[in-house]
Parts: structure tokens; sequence; C-alpha cells
């Protein structure tokens, strides 16, 4: 046995009080006169020893009355361990303070709800005892024992943060660093929480002699919207050129909602929009914009939701460039007809090499590199051409009347693509364009039949091998590929040489449009944003060695980000983000030796949008799978409810001590009124 205040055992000492007033009651006699004396020493010896018995009944409840209530006082408990008894007793408290809970309740939004019925516990509690607190940070200075007066402090610089936990995880924790403390004594876990299912129950380590209360805290309504992504219908972004975002909104909650509006901010363009969203499921809403400058822009799209904030806001960030860069290859049967396509408009820069004068390095600032008509592919041109593709570049290849199967299939094996046979004579018509695949989006309004173009008068015959990863674009009558793309790399393969006595196919506008998508999505695909403590990850098109740093800046904060490798090409993801809520949501510049090389979006994760809970029943059955069994629950809706809070404790006492105490005065009163002598 142990005790929480064990220096209230000295109120012991007050058993001396009604000792000393019985023993002086003891000695009181009273002298009393009668004429038969015989008579008086009857009635004595008759009453005394009843007398006796009635003063020792009185003294004896009253002494166990007074002890009762010492011992309720001083909080007698079963210790956990018996090898290392410990007069300790904490309260293990776990706050929620997720974006879930900046949900509204009756009064003020649910982390302030969480706050205030803490203090209420922490007042019922005594004054010894000790308490840990933790959020979701679960940081190194959480891990501590504190007392009333520390838990109150910390209580004040408790705020809202990006962080996300399964509502069981917090308390593994602190039995973890309990444990490692070294301590025995009497434990209980509190925990103050939405108990928002957006994490899995799998936790399995957790002290099943401890008690668990759960006060989970319900918002007024579980409505929500947000907005979930963003993309534009363009793959790339020009100046003056009409550009079309595409804005996904959720609806959570089981009521339609109409004319939500949503506001689209980039640079100095103002746009709004008014958007329906049906019960439970999502919208989208397309808005037109024109970019008016070069370079990096930033965005914003923000939709009007009265529930939560933090989801509210979108940010994106991209770049306008005035200028893609082609450089085109030309072999001894170079056709002029690519050349011709990309002069027709001047945003791309054109440069063209001669195979037999080329100088591969200047191939480095190429966004598009075009082989033209060569006879073979050189080991040099080969390997130089896998690097840039590996780090994103663009590769078209038109190949010769008469190509080398062996060189071209060396580098078609590279780019997991099909290997070419020798030229056929079988006139074909192109039967089959895939208008569903990504690369046609925006260049059809429908799929398209009965294509009517002139034949293929002669086509290079293909071959698939084990490893080919390709889509096939256009297709020939007889299923043979006219037009691909590497399913993992951007690398585009026709299928027949560019001069006429192959075909007419060079000339048509299919050919035209086909070069041009090529140009445009040679542009480095960045995403619009990433969301901070996922797996995304965010190609910068930076070449940095593996030992030097990259810092995404704000205004107000800067970290480094984790990174990761690709041909040297720096990937950027901010999956430590779920254990930094430092990081704030916004658009950070991306700073290599102290130039900017970029610009990068952060979001909030939107799984804490989604307005779902666990039902006490799912988690108790949980802990029960687990071995704990001594569990409570209690919904908290309003400020009324913290009035009504208390929380059990396990293997204690003093309630069952005080009832005693109780019983023994009752006991002590009926003997001296009943029980006369």
């Amino acid at each position: 046995m142990s005790f929480v205040n064990p220096s209230f055992l000295w109120a012991f000492a007050v058993l001396a009080i009604p000792i000393i007033i019985h023993l002086f009651n003891f000695r009181r006699y009273k002298t009393i006169y009668f004429s038969s004396i015989q008579f008086i020493k009857k009635v004595d010896q008759e009453t005394n020893a009843t007398k006796s018995i009635k003063h020792y009944l009185v003294l004896i409840t009253r002494l166990l009355a007074f002890s009762c209530l010492v011992l309720a006082f001083a909080q007698p408990y079963i210790p956990t361990s018996e090898n290392n008894r410990t007069a300790d007793s904490i309260l293990a408290v776990y706050v929620d303070n997720s974006y879930s809970m900046s949900a509204k309740g009756t009064n003020g939004n649910l982390l302030n709800h969480a706050k205030e019925s803490l203090r209420s516990i922490v007042d019922q509690q005594p004054k010894a005892q000790n308490f840990v607190l933790v959020t979701n940070a679960l940081s190194g200075i959480e891990h501590r024992i504190i007392t009333a007066t520390e838990l109150q402090d910390r209580l004040e610089m408790i705020n809202l943060s990006p962080i996300s936990r399964s509502p069981l995880q917090p308390l593994k924790s602190i039995r973890s660093f309990l444990t490692n403390e070294g301590f025995s004594g009497n434990l209980q876990f509190l925990s103050l929480s939405d108990l928002q299912k957006n994490n899995e129950l799998n936790t399995k380590d957790l002290d099943s002699s401890a008690y668990y209360t759960f006060l989970q805290f319900a918002p007024q309504s579980k409505q929500n919207l947000f907005i979930d992504s963003v993309w534009f219908d363009q793959p790339f972004q020009r100046i003056g050129v009409n550009s079309t975002l595409n804005v996904r909104v959720n609806n959570f909650g089981d009521s339609p909602v109409t004319n939500a509006e949503i506001k689209l901010d980039v640079g100095k363009t103002n746009r709004q929009a008014l958007v329906d969203i049906p019960a439970n499921e999502s919208s989208v809403v397309s808005i037109n914009f024109t970019n008016k400058q070069n370079g990096y822009q930033t965005g914003t799209v923000e939709i009007l939701d009265e529930q939560l904030h933090f989801d509210n806001t979108y940010h994106f960030s991209y770049e306008v460039r005035n200028e893609l860069n082609v450089s085109i290859v030309n072999g001894n049967d170079a056709s002029s007809y690519p050349l011709d396509v990309y002069e027709t408009d001047d945003f791309y820069k054109l440069e063209s090499y001669d195979v037999e004068q080329l100088k591969i390095d200047v191939l480095n600032d190429a966004d598009l590199i075009v082989l033209n008509g060569l006879s073979s592919i050189s080991s040099g041109i080969r390997t130089k051409i896998n690097q840039l593709n590996e780090r994103g570049k663009s590769i078209l290849i038109i190949p010769g009347m008469d190509p080398d199967p062996n060189t071209y299939n060396q580098l078609l094996k590279m780019n997991s693509l099909p290997l070419i046979k020798s030229a056929s004579d079988q006139s074909l018509r192109i039967k089959d364009i895939a208008t569903s695949f990504p690369f046609f989006q925006g260049m059809f309004d429908k799929k398209v039949d009965n294509i009517r173009m002139p034949p293929i008068q002669k086509y290079f015959a293909s071959q698939i091998y084990t490893n080919s990863n390709y889509d096939k674009l256009v297709a020939l009558e007889d299923g043979s590929p006219l037009f691909v793309s590497s399913g993992n790399r951007k690398t585009y393969m026709i299928y027949s040489a560019a001069n006429d006595e192959f075909s007419d196919f060079s000339k048509s506008a299919l050919f035209s449009a086909l070069l041009l998508r090529a140009g445009e999505l040679s542009q480095q695909q960045q995403g619009l944003a990433l969301e901070l403590g996922t797996s995304q990850s965010f190609k910068t098109g930076i070449e940095v060695k593996q030992d030097e740093k990259v810092e995404l800046r704000s205004e107000d904060y800067s970290f480094i980000p984790s990174m990761s490798f690709d041909a040297k090409q720096l990937s950027i993801n901010v999956r430590h983000g779920e254990n930094d809520q430092s990081i704030q949501a916004g658009t950070y510049d991306i700073i290599h030796n102290d130039d900017k090389k970029g610009q990068l979006a952060l979001n909030y994760d939107r799984k804490e949008s989604k307005l779902n809970y666990y039902e006490p029943d799912e988690i108790r059955s949980h802990l029960t799978s687990i071995g704990v069994k001594n569990t409570s629950f209690k919904t908290l809706e309003s400020f009324e409810d913290i009035h009504q809070l208390s929380v059990e404790k396990p293997n204690e006492y003093w309630r069952i001590l005080l009832t005693l105490a109780l019983v023994f005065f009752i006991t002590e009163m009926l003997i001296v009124l009943f029980w006369k002598l």
C-alpha cells in the first residue's frame, strides 16, 4: 500500500483527542446521598459493566471514523509493481491540437474547449499530483513530469498544429517515456480529442494495468468545404495566352451547397467564381485568366467556409517561360519538315547541328532534342541522350531512310520502346489515334474516328520485346505503331522516315501537331504544390551535388527539406513536415548557394478535412483486444459539461474510506442516542 499524500498521515495525531476526552470521562465521579446505601451499591454493580462497554464502543467508533478520514485524504493505492514501490502518482494527459480541433463547438473551437476542460480536471486533483502533458508534437520538451502549476502554464502555449496522430499513439509515447524513467507508480491516461478517424488504431504496446479516460469533443456541424487540388488544362503556361485553372472543391457533409464563392489571386489578377457542390461529393470549377509576365508566378485559391479554416486556401506556384530551346541534330537523311514546323512559332528557340560536327555538350541547354534522319546513333550520342533523358529532357527520334537497327535499338532499349526492323513496303493507312492519352489532352474535342489521310507507303516494322513500356499514340491499320512515347521517360519515336519517298505524312497537319505537342511537353513539368507530411516529391530540375544543401525559404521561416537525387537532378519532399509544426503553408523560394532556383508551394494535408470520428465502442474494442480493460468515455458538447467532469482512478480507496468514516460517525451517534443506561 502506498499513498498519494503521505504527509497527511501526520493527522493521525488527532486520535489522541478522543482518547484524552474518554479518559477524563472515565474519571468523572458524582456523589449521591441515599437513605439506603445498600440499594445504591446494588445499582452500581448492575450498571457499571454496561457503562464501560458503551464508553469503549463510542471511543472505538470515533477512532475508526477519524482514522478513515485521515486515510481518505492521504489517498492510499496499490502500486503496479511490488518490487519497485513509489509514492508518486501521475496523470498522463494528451491534448489533441490537430487542425480538426479548430472546428466550432458551442463556445469557440474544440481546442479551447479541451483546454478549459483540462483546467477543470486539474483543479480537482490533489496539490501534490504530478502530470505529463503532450500534444501532437510529441517533442522532447513535452516528455517531462510536471506539476499542476507548470501544466497550467503549458496550456497557454498550446496552439493548433498541422500534425495529426492516431488517438492512441501519444499514449504509447508517454508510456515509453515513463518506462525509460523507471516509473512504476499509480498511472492514469487522459485523452482530450475529437477522436478523428484519419489514422489507424494500430497501437499495441500500451500499459494494460493503467486506466484510460477519453473525453471526446464534438463539433456543432460535421459539414466542411475544402479545396482538394488545382491543375491547369494546358501543359505549360505562356505570357499573353489564356490559362484555365481547374479547382476541385469537396463537400464533406450531408447537405448540398449552392453558390459557394471561390476567389483566385495570381499576382495582380483577381477572379471570382460560384460553384454548386452536391452532398458528399466534389465539383470542379474552371477559372480563366491570362499571364501578364514571365518568370515564377504564385497564386492562391480560396473558398469561403466557416467550419474549418486551414483547408479553405490552396497555394500553388508555376513558371511562365518566354521560350523553349529546341536542338535539331541532322543526319544524312535529315528532313526540313521538323525545322519548318518549329519555325512557325516564335516561342521555340531553334538550334540546328550537323551530326558530324556536333559538340555533344551544346545539347545540355536544350529542352527538346530532335534526332533528324540519322543513319546510325553513335555510342557518345546514346550516352549523352540517355543522361539528358534521365534529367527530364525530351527526345524526339525521326529515323533516316536506312537506319542501322543495331545502334537504334540500343537507344530504344534504354527507353523501353519497340525495336525497329527493316523497312516495309506495305502501304497502310493510319487507323487509330489514342486521343484518351494525356499526350493529346486539349488537342481533340472527341475521339477521332474514320481518319482520312494518305497511306504510309513505307514504315519500319517493329518488334515488341519483354521490357517494352510505351504508349502507342498513333497506330497503323495492322496495329503497327507509327508514333509512340516512352512510358517512363519523355522520349518519342516515329516509325517512318520524314521523307517523301516514305509518305506524305510529314506534310500533314497531324505531323505538325505531334511535333508541336512534343515541344510543349518538353517544358519540365513540375507540380503546382506539395502537401506537408505526404510522400509526394517535387522535381526541381536543379543539378546539385549530393553533399550540397538546398533551402526552402519564406519571409517568416526557412528549413532544409528532405532531398533525393536522380541523375544529379534534385527532388524535394516534405515528409518530415509531419514532425515539424513550424512549417506553415505558403510559397517558398528554392535557394541553392544563396541563389533563387525556383519556387515551391506547400499546403496542409487534407486528411484532417474529412470530419469522420471514432465511436467509443471502436476504440474500446481495440483496447480490449490488446488487454486494456480499464476505460471510460465521455462526449463533451458544451462548456456546461465541464463542471460535471470527474476522472476515475483505478485501485484507489479514498471514496470507500469516506463512506466508512460516515458510517462510523452515524454508529457513534446511534449508540449515544439510543443506548440508555
